[in-house]
């Protein structure tokens, strides 16, 4: 058998030795039993990842684990708790547990059996416990009616956190119920999803955790028990305590927060015992079929479209538990195995941290990646911040060599406009330099007169040999000067880089290259003066 089939996860107050059974949705086929743990609490049935069956005992403070393809309880394990289980939850990768006793709530990590907290905000015993799909939220209700909507990560911190903050406030507070809440369910978006509740004071409320605010609330005749929606979240069914189920649309939302629906515009569906509570309510994958149990110990299979009922399956008790999975026949062969997730026990009482109570990362930097196409995302990013650090970078140096560059292009513009004149003004310069240098050397004094007595044409070129020794002294002593700005370029873009590494810790190692220098005005080639005629 390798089929894929919808299974229904049943588990009833029967006093035999089955706790839960599992049946094929379509024809009705035993697929599994597990035995051993008892009868299973109400809101204390929660599958793991098609591996585990997890089931708190009905009357006993303890929590039972199956294989899914075992009758027998995991040897060795079977958690004991502080007290008998109202309800519990389960991430969907088995990391963290939380369960319901009394009116306190426990969080456990599953993979070291550490107990991370302990929370006591409800003052009636709590009733729910429902995570939302992303795990990174859950929601508890109590009789107080009170609903509160936690976040995983503060709510496992230790209770001293060290930060002057609670870690046991919730994030929302919901205290709209007048009377106890007997179930919720949780959309699909995380915490942008939408809350769905439902209470004996007859009410059905959607809350939108986004904002944490009321959108509707819709008054039935009677008290409600259970809840289910499908997954577009376009009908809303909710099950009574005189054993009818009842649905509106969410396309029909009424325009006032609070809404009083009638027995007809409800389109209850009828087949179970009347007067007997409906318990529980769940979908199948197309959201075609609806199934529901209640405490006239009947399982219902209903068409959703026509109300029909298709088939009634007995049970040996009341019905406290509906779960239904898209499952491959495969998981329930003995040859099937699962991953080892779980510690032997859970601790009693809050663990401190460990030494090595973290996390281990690995970095990744841009040389392990040899081949740019696996990860296109991450080439992108990286020219992304080189090309805002380069114009970061420009940014500065213009900013602090944009004199300079004013002052050469206004040189440049006045040789072009008159180069003649700039000839005869750099002729003027280099003669007053030579007079300075022969004052200054006396012992060439000979020298000077005897060339003085030359030809005028020697005498003009030995004034070009000058300038052209003059003019290799100006441009060492302008080299001089431009080493200088170079290093303060390198010294400003050295800051720049101190300033970027804040910036992008994530990517220092771009940051921390050793930036080009900046040579604006030496990479510029000088243009050889004409020799005058």
């Amino acid at each position: 058998m390798t089929e894929v089939v919808e299974a229904v996860f049943i588990s009833t107050g029967s006093e035999d030795n089955t706790t839960c059974s599992v049946q094929d949705l379509r024809t009705g086929t035993d697929l599994m039993r597990y035995k051993g743990g008892g009868c299973a609490q109400h809101q204390g049935l929660s599958i793991i990842g098609l591996n585990y069956l997890f089931a708190a005992n009905a009357a006993k403070p303890l929590i039972h684990v199956w294989p899914i393809n075992k009758q027998e309880q995991m040897s060795g394990i079977r958690y004991v708790v502080p007290g008998k289980v109202n309800a519990m939850a389960v991430t969907s990768d088995a990391a963290f547990l939380v369960a319901g006793i009394q009116e306190n709530i426990y969080l456990w990590h599953l993979n070291t059996g550490r107990m991370l907290n302990t929370i006591s905000k409800h003052y009636q015993a709590v009733t729910c416990l429902r995570f939302t799909d992303s795990g990174e939220h859950f929601v508890s209700a109590g009789k107080d009616g009170a609903v509160l909507v936690w976040n995983l990560t503060s709510a496992s911190a230790p209770l001293d956190s060290g930060t002057g903050q609670d870690s046991n406030e919730p994030l929302y507070s919901f205290n709209d119920h007048g009377l106890a809440v007997t179930d919720i369910y949780t959309g699909i978006g995380g915490s942008r999803s939408y809350l769905y509740t439902v209470s004996l004071d007859r009410c059905c409320k959607i809350y939108d955790l986004m904002g944490g605010i009321l959108l509707v609330s819709v008054v039935f005749p009677v008290a409600l028990h259970s809840v289910c929606v499908d997954k577009l979240e376009r009908s809303v069914y909710v099950g009574s305590a005189e054993g009818k189920i009842y649905v509106f649309h969410t396309e029909n939302t009424p325009r006032m927060t609070e809404y009083h629906m009638d027995e007809e515009e409800a389109q209850a569906f009828v087949g179970h015992a009347e007067g007997k509570a409906i318990t529980c309510l769940a979908l199948n994958m197309s959201a075609t079929t609806l199934v529901s149990g209640g405490e006239d110990k009947q399982v219902c299979v209903w068409d959703t479209g026509s109300r029909q009922l298709i088939k009634t399956i007995p049970q040996n008790g009341a019905v406290s538990n509906l779960r239904i999975r898209l499952v491959s026949g495969v998981v329930f062969q003995p040859e099937h195995k699962q991953p080892e997730m779980f510690a032997d026990s859970l601790k009693r009482m809050i663990c401190p941290r460990e030494e090595n109570d973290y996390i281990e990362l690995t970095p990744m930097s841009n040389e392990d990646n040899e081949d740019e196409e696996d990860f296109p995302q991450s080439a992108l990013d990286d020219e992304l911040v080189l090309k805002l650090i380069a114009l970061m970078e420009k940014k500065t140096a213009s900013e602090n060599g944009v004199e300079a560059e004013e002052e050469e292009e206004a040189e440049d513009l006045d040789e072009l406009e008159d180069p003649d004149e700039s000839d005869e003004q750099d002729e003027l310069e280099e003669q007053d330099e030579l007079e300075e240098q022969d004052d200054s050397q006396p012992e060439d004094l000979e020298t000077d007169a005897s060339e003085q007595e030359e030809p005028p044409t020697r005498n003009s070129k030995a004034t070009k040999a000058s300038s052209d020794k003059e003019g290799t002294t100006q441009s060492g002593s302008a080299s001089t000067e431009q080493d200088a700005y170079i290093a303060k370029l390198q010294e400003e873009n050295r800051q720049l880089k101190e300033e970027t590494k804040r910036m992008f810790e994530y990517l220092y190692d771009y940051v921390s290259r050793t930036p080009q220098a900046k040579q604006t005005g030496s990479d510029k080639s000088k243009r050889k003066k004409p020799t005058p005629q």
